[in-house]
């Protein structure tokens, strides 16, 4: 029995409803691929850093700074804490710092020369904590001696080629010759942080010093900790007060406040000032699992409308099974299995598709994730599809039953409700997608192009590596500014609009807000030119003058937030001395996710780490080709690197452009299944409605009127799904929107033109096939009768 009905049933797929099938086994082939796909992002999101082996049992340490009722959240510590915590308390095991110079380190090797950006200092208790493996040299020393440095095989490779590296050296930023004494295998892309190297900790007092090191107030070194087996943080974090106030200086008592955040946590919970890495957001993952789950339940929608509506002209072939005694549950086996033969195919197809389509997912996400250590996924998804069949038979069961015995004659069910239900669920989902899409996209081209206060075009930023030769920055501009295109040259510490600034604390004399901790900006003169920086107040820094205290620029946060009426003239102690001479604009210097925050600037030359470059228009590429020239006549020790400080802001934004694609391609996915589906219900329509097309004809009516009556039938379809998607759109994006600080407002084009673009879409699916029904000759649709 279940041969012949499963011959049965493959026999109808393929020769009598081989179209359906296909389009049946397609649509389900996508959903289920966007399914696949979203399903492996999440979960890749929700295991990071859980690779370790001890991973719940790891905590970062993170500091509140607060000062005069402002608190700044930093993912960092200061060295200090690290050093005195460790063997301090019971609770914890091991401690280990991590420290990474801004921006990237020059790599020397005989005549090879290169920047790598992943390059980080830690201490020898680093492969106790975390589970970074070895392919050479021995964890328990590797990071023990002083100057020896840990390569990742990549590196290594690129550095030494097959050779063998362990006890060679390379020299690190024309400073150290650091030791190669272990190599490591390439860390896993669900972590928090990627390095392809690290160097022993203790290398440091040659760089910094001691006195560096020691200070609480540098906040510079990510500290983590390994608890020992069954202590809880709790018990350890209501310690923190009472260790600051034995270890540190009282200011740091009252000020800091140090705080456990779990490991596990990091990469989706946490959005602390100075990340050790780009983190994401949770609300991405719920925002990717639903439009995957309503592009899957369109998919379904799709199968339940045409399977159901295939069952309406095979009314006859189910009558003569009832008449020779098939029941009710032969029935319900037969539908089961033909719904189960096409999520088999459309299992399979799917699978194809997410394999084929991983390299372009990752690429998009920037996710290295794969189906290999993913097996659970197999499993999962095979009972999504059994369900599926399961619920797309018991529609047709539910509908076969109802058939008369009446060859031919169904109980009205061609105005089904239910598949009028699931349409206009496709539509809506269609419709809200487009919508999501269309705002998201304009809010970030917003984003990316909106520069508060400052003008960043045709600005490239070159990282000075060599700050020995800050002091003779002048001499620089002059050099670099003779070349062709070059119209300005500054040196600085930041870059607007790039979220790197500095951050010290600073009192204002006849202030009564106290000290605060502002956004620091180290400028030259030229700074406030090159970016088009508008003066409010006062005047410009003259580098020329001759007084002793330092020309400081405040913009107008900074004024209201220090409650000065009269600016000017006042005098500013902390980092560093002077006196108030300008007021300037107020320009975003960190991403516009937050609002315009208070900013200090003025000289102090050692700081300098930028070079900014205004080129003329058309000129980039031959004025960076001169410049690329003239650099090892400038830093003869230093490769020339750069960047478009435009790109550099655009990467602000990776989480709001990955958010983007996404909405894109689930929109462009939605109008496609829910395209097929209407073409598949309109063949069916067009084939069950050929007599009573026919005969208005006959009696008179015109091709136009037919169209116009088949048109009709969708009108309460595109009614019903374009105001809930309307709903639902304003309300979800306008929620999105919240999340910034400066926002494009909606408009009712955002709305309107999705619900243009799917009535296009059903005008042209099942304008074709409804005209084609109706010009053709009567005669050979009622030949029959």
């Amino acid at each position: 029995m279940f041969r012949s009905i499963f011959l049965s049933s493959l026999r109808n797929l393929i020769r009598k409803n081989r179209l359906i099938s296909i389009i049946n086994i397609g649509g389900l082939a996508v959903g289920l691929t966007c399914f696949i796909l979203v399903a492996l992002f999440v979960d890749d999101e929700y295991n990071f850093d859980q690779y370790h082996s001890n991973y719940n049992r790891i905590y970062r340490i993170v500091t509140d700074f607060t000062s005069n009722g402002n608190t700044t959240n930093w993912a960092k510590t200061s060295a200090p804490v690290g050093r005195y915590l460790s063997g301090s308390y019971p609770e914890v095991e091991q401690v280990v710092r991590i420290r990474k110079n801004p921006g990237t380190d020059l790599l020397s090797h005989r005549d090879l020369n290169f920047y790598e950006n992943r390059i980080f200092f830690a201490d020898s208790t680093l492969l106790k904590v975390f589970d970074f493996k070895l392919s050479t040299g021995d964890p328990s020393t590797a990071l023990n001696r002083k100057n020896g440095i840990i390569l990742s095989e990549k590196l290594s490779k690129k550095l030494f080629g097959d050779n063998e590296p362990i006890g060679k050296s390379v020299r690190f930023n024309n400073l150290l010759d650091l030791e190669i004494t272990g190599i490591m295998e390439e860390i896993p892309s669900n972590s928090h942080f990627i390095a392809d190297a690290f160097i022993t900790f203790t290398s440091l007092d040659d760089i910094f010093g001691e006195k560096r090191l020691n200070h609480w107030g540098q906040f510079d070194h990510y500290t983590y900790i390994l608890l020992s087996e069954n202590a809880l943080p709790s018990q350890l974090e209501v310690r923190f007060p009472d260790f600051l106030k034995t270890k540190a200086p009282d200011w740091v008592y009252e000020k800091e406040a140090l705080f456990l955040q779990p490991l596990s946590d990091i990469h989706l919970f946490s959005n602390r000032k100075d990340e050790i890495g780009i983190n994401s957001n949770e609300k991405y993952s719920y925002i990717l699992s639903t439009v995957a789950l309503f592009i899957l339940f369109m998919a379904c929608a799709n199968f339940i409308n045409l399977s159901t509506a295939t069952q309406i002209v095979r009314s006859k072939e189910i009558t003569i099974r009832k008449v020779l005694g098939a029941t009710a549950k032969n029935l319900s086996f037969y539908l089961w299995m033909e719904s189960f033969i096409i999520c088999v195919g459309a299992l399979c197809f799917a699978f194809i598709l997410a394999y084929s389509a991983l390299p372009y997912f990752n690429l998009s996400t920037g996710k290295q994730v794969s189906f290999t250590g993913n097996y659970w996924i197999l499993p999962f998804i095979i009972l999504i599809a059994f369900s599926i069949s399961f619920l797309a038979s018991i529609f047709s069961s539910v509908q076969s039953s109802k058939f008369n015995f009446r060859i031919g004659k169904t109980s009205g069910l061609s105005k089904s409700r239910m598949r009028t239900g699931l349409i206009t669920f496709q539509f809506f989902t269609s419709i809200f997608l487009i919508i999501s899409t269309w705002i998201v996209s304009n809010q970030l081209n917003f984003l990316e192009s909106l520069e508060l206060g400052f003008n960043s075009s045709n600005v490239i930023i070159v990282p000075i590596k060599d700050r020995s030769q800050n002091e003779k920055y002048k001499t620089t501009i002059n050099e670099i500014s003779q070349l062709s295109g070059v119209e300005k040259v500054s040196f600085s510490s930041s870059t607007p609009g790039s979220n790197n600034s500095l951050t010290y604390t600073y009192t204002i004399v006849g202030s009564e807000s106290g000290e605060q901790a502002i956004a620091t900006f180290i400028a030259d003169e030229n700074f406030f030119d090159l970016y088009d920086i508008q003066l409010k107040e006062g005047r410009f820094p003259n580098q020329l003058a001759a007084d002793t205290l330092s020309e400081v620029i405040v913009n107008e946060s900074a004024v209201r937030q220090f409650g000065l009426t009269n600016p000017i003239g006042q005098l500013v102690k902390g980092k560093v001395k002077g006196r108030i001479v300008g007021v300037i604009q107020d320009f975003n210097h960190t991403s516009l996710h937050n609002s315009l925050q208070p900013v200090i600037m003025y000289l102090y030359t050692p700081t300098l780490r930028n070079i900014s470059i205004k080129l003329s228009n058309k000129q980039d590429q031959t004025s960076i080709a001169e410049l690329e020239r003239k650099w090892p006549e400038l830093y003869p020790a230093y490769p020339m690197e750069y960047y478009f400080l435009k790109d550099q802001i655009q990467r602000l934004y990776g989480p709001e452009r990955l958010l983007n694609n996404a909405y894109a391609t689930f929109s462009w996915i939605a109008v496609l299944i829910a395209g097929i589906g209407l073409v598949g219900l309109t063949s069916h329509l067009m084939q069950r409605k050929r007599k009573e097309i026919s005969i208005r004809k006959v009696v008179g009516g015109s091709t136009w009127q037919i169209v116009q009556w088949i048109y009709s039938s969708y009108f309460g379809v595109i009614l019903i799904a374009t105001f809930m998607s309307w709903i639902l759109g304003y309300f979800w994006m306008n929620k999105w929107l919240e999340g910034f600080a400066y926002k494009i407002e909606m408009d009712p084009s955002h709305f309107i033109s999705p619900a243009l673009i799917m009535i296009l879409l059903l005008l042209v699916t099942t304008g074709i096939q409804t005209t084609r029904a109706s010009i053709t000759n009567p005669v050979d649709n009622l030949r029959e009768d």
